[in-house]
C-alpha cells in the first residue's frame, strides 16, 4: 500500500480518535450530571489523561486543517504524545482498580455495562496505546500528505474537543472551589456551599 494513502487513513482515523475520547469523556459527564455521582481525584486524572492522549492527534488536525499539507514528523509527534499519555492515563486507572480490589469492595461509583468507569479508562487507554502502536508501525514520514476531507468536519470536531476540555476545568472548578485539594470521596460541589 502506497504510503501517501497510509498517512491518508492516520489523518482520518485521527479525527476519530479525538471524537470518540471526547464522546467518552461526555459520557462520563452523564454520569456525573444525570447520575448524580461525584468523581473522585483518580477519576479527573483520568479525565485529564484522555484529554492529554488525544492532544496530540487534534494537534495534526489543526495542522492540517489550517496549513492544508502535513510534514515530516506531524504523525511521529502526534501519535508518540498518545503513547506517553495513555501509558500515564492506564497508570491511574490499575491504581484505582487496585484500591477496590479487595472482596466486598464495591468499587467507587456505579457500574456503567457490568464494569466501573476507571475499568472501562483503562480499556480506553490500551485501545489508545494499540492505534498509536499501529500507526507509529506503519506511517513512513518522508511522504507529505494534502488532506482530502471536508474542512468542516475537522472544525466541528476541534470544537466538540475544545468544549470537552472547558467543560472539565469547570466541573473540576465547581467540585472543589477554591479549596487546594479535592476531597477523597466528594459528596458536593465545594464552590456552591
Amino acid at each position: 500500500m502506497n504510503s501517501s494513502w497510509i498517512r491518508h487513513i492516520s489523518y482520518v482515523t485521527g479525527h476519530l480518535t479525538v471524537l470518540v475520547v471526547s464522546c467518552v469523556i461526555l459520557g462520563a459527564f452523564s454520569v456525573q450530571f444525570i447520575g448524580k455521582e461525584f468523581p473522585c481525584p483518580l477519576c479527573y486524572l483520568q479525565r485529564m489523561a484522555m484529554i492529554l492522549a488525544v492532544l496530540g492527534p487534534a494537534r495534526m488536525i489543526a495542522i492540517g486543517h489550517r496549513k492544508k499539507h502535513l510534514g515530516p514528523y506531524t504523525f511521529t509527534t502526534a501519535f508518540g504524545m498518545t503513547v506517553v499519555a495513555s501509558i500515564l492515563g492506564a497508570a491511574i486507572s490499575i491504581r484505582q482498580i487496585l484500591l477496590h480490589i479487595q472482596p466486598g469492595d464495591v468499587g467507587y461509583g456505579s457500574p456503567v455495562f457490568g464494569m466501573h468507569l476507571y475499568t472501562w479508562a483503562l480499556l480506553v487507554f490500551v485501545a489508545l496505546l494499540l492505534d498509536a502502536g499501529l500507526h507509529l508501525t506503519f506511517i513512513r514520514e518522508d511522504v507529505p500528505i494534502i488532506p482530502v476531507h471536508p474542512p468542516i468536519l475537522s472544525r466541528l470536531i476541534l470544537y466538540l474537543f475544545i468544549l470537552v476540555i472547558l467543560a472539565n476545568a469547570v466541573a473540576v472548578f465547581f467540585q472543589t472551589g477554591f479549596h487546594a485539594f479535592m476531597l477523597d470521596n466528594p459528596t458536593s460541589y465545594r464552590l456552591l456551599q
